[in-house]
Parts: structure tokens; C-alpha cells; sequence
């Protein structure tokens, strides 16, 4: 798609205004635009699939849940009604602000628009960086509902936002910290809901403790919308011979006694997800 004018112009300040060692080398503000470029997409695509609508202005007097997209690459979420809670997302580049900004209570101090910074009247975050994109959920899906969208888009993209981010503080060629092991996913869990990580990760093992209980008793145990575990029958089979995919040579298959084999069903909706992310970039041909 490319990165728009006006953007590339406020990555530049950015860039530029960095003390980051990472930022002086040759390939890194290419770096810094493809990832802006990631984050639009995953952006576009989370509120396609949530049926919010875009908007090119703002009021405060709007209760409805609101995303927000910047032009330096930050996401606000904002939760439905005047007195609102938030969750501020900043770029990893960004020295002025810290990563993640939570908030019980904030509105907004006026009216704002594309190219313009949303300003609060309350809470840690006063401003933000001129805004790219906002986004509602319609006037007509009921408060609860809007409530559960902004969140999962929330969890959701902070997440996806914060890996993205930690590629900008690395070498191109450098390997990702992961993000996603359970050890950052508790330490997330306990910021946004105010508990400690003791607290979080006996609730987490208690509840992995009860999945694995029920699937082992034979149950279909649901994971709400990302899927279901459960056990599977594996008849028994009589040894045989085979080849080696790889080589061809002829191999002795051994005999299996029937077991239980857990699988785990992944829903449409996850399905339809894992479909609608952006492909990876063709590798370039030497």
C-alpha cells in the first residue's frame, strides 16, 4: 500500500529524534515504516471483522466505544459512555511516553479529527500524536456489546502492537523476544486487571488444571470462541512396511495398540481470523 505522505513525514521526526543505537543503522527507518504498514493492516482488518465504522471527526458527546490509530503507529481504545476507561498503546521509539497507559476514567477534553491529536481531560495520558485512523462501533449494537468489541480488539491488537514494537529496538536480522509465552502473557494480564502475577498465574494454572481434568474425563471442553478439547480414539494397527518420504527406503512401520489422543477443534471464528491475516512478504529471489 505504501506509507502516506504525512505519515512518513511524523515517522521521520520520530526517527530522527530517537537515541536509540538500533535507529542510526542503514535499514532501520525502512523498518520503522513496514512495521506502521503491519499495524494499519491488522487495524483495518480487526474493525472490518468487529462491523465498526470509520469516521472522519469525533465529538465528546459520542458515549460510543472508540479506536483510535496514529499517525506514529500508537492505538487508543477507548471503552462506550462520556466517563471512559482507556488503554494507550505507544510506539517502542517513543521516549516521551511510556509503553502502555491504562486508565478506569477518562473523557475527552473536545472534538477532534483525522490529522488532529485527541486530547483527555483526566488521566495519565493528556495527548496523543495526530490521529490516522478513528473508528466506532454503530450507533444501533447495544453498550454491553460495544464493550466486548473495543476489548477483544484491545487485547488483541496491544498485543500484536507491543511484538511489532519490540523488532524496533532490535537489528533487522535479530531474533524477536516472544511475547507470547505464558510468563508475558500473566504479566499482561496482571497490568490490565490491576491483580499481582501471583494471583494471575494460580487462577491460569487452576484453570489449565480444570481444561486438562475435563478433557482426560472425556469431556468436550470449550474454550469459548477459540475452540473445544477433547479425546480422540487412535484405533489399534498391525506393523507394516512403508517408505521414507525423504529417502525412499523401505521402513518397518511398528504395531500400535489403541489409545486416546487429545485434539483440540479450532472454531469458524478463529479459523476466519487466522484467514484474514495479512501474507507474509515474498522472499526475494537471488
Amino acid at each position: 500500500m505504501g506509507i502516506p505522505e504525512l505519515v512518513e513525514k511524523h515517522l521521520q521526526s520520530i526517527f530522527q529524534a530517537s537515541g536509540d543505537e538500533w535507529a542510526k543503522t542503514e535499514d532501520a527507518f525502512m523498518h520503522l515504516c513496514s512495521s506502521w504498514e503491519k499495524k494499519e493492516s491488522l487495524f483495518s482488518e480487526q474493525i472490518r471483522l468487529l462491523d465498526m465504522e470509520e469516521l472522519q471527526s469525533i465529538s465528546p458527546e459520542d458515549p460510543r466505544g472508540m479506536l483510535f490509530l496514529t499517525f506514529s503507529g500508537s492505538l487508543v481504545s477507548l471503552g462506550y459512555g462520556k466517563e471512559r476507561w482507556m488503554e494507550y498503546a505507544s510506539i517502542k521509539l517513543r521516549t516521551d511516553v511510556p509503553d502502555i497507559v491504562l486508565c478506569d476514567k477518562t473523557s475527552l477534553a473536545g472534538s477532534t479529527a483525522y490529522g488532529q491529536s485527541a486530547r483527555f481531560d483526566r488521566g495519565p495520558l493528556k495527548s496523543t500524536s495526530a490521529l490516522y485512523k478513528i473508528v466506532a462501533c454503530k450507533a444501533e449494537v447495544p453498550e454491553k456489546e460495544q464493550e466486548k468489541r473495543i476489548r477483544e480488539a484491545t487485547v488483541f491488537l496491544t498485543n500484536s502492537f507491543i511484538h511489532l514494537n519490540r523488532d524496533l529496538t532490535l537489528p533487522v536480522s535479530g531474533q524477536e523476544a516472544d511475547q507470547f509465552n505464558k510468563q508475558n502473557i500473566i504479566a499482561y494480564l496482571a497490568r490490565k486487571s490491576g491483580l499481582t502475577q501471583d494471583k494471575v498465574r494460580e487462577v491460569t494454572d487452576d484453570y489449565i488444571s480444570m481444561v486438562e481434568t475435563g478433557m482426560l474425563m472425556g469431556k468436550s471442553v470449550s474454550l469459548g470462541r477459540l475452540g473445544r478439547f477433547s479425546l480422540n480414539l487412535k484405533p489399534s494397527r498391525k506393523a507394516r512396511l512403508g517408505r521414507n518420504p525423504k529417502t525412499g527406503e523401505e521402513i518397518t512401520i511398528p504395531a500400535r495398540e489403541a489409545h486416546w489422543s487429545p485434539v483440540f477443534k479450532f472454531s469458524s471464528s478463529s479459523k476466519e481470523k487466522a484467514g484474514s491475516m495479512p501474507l507474509p512478504e515474498p522472499e526475494d529471489e537471488d
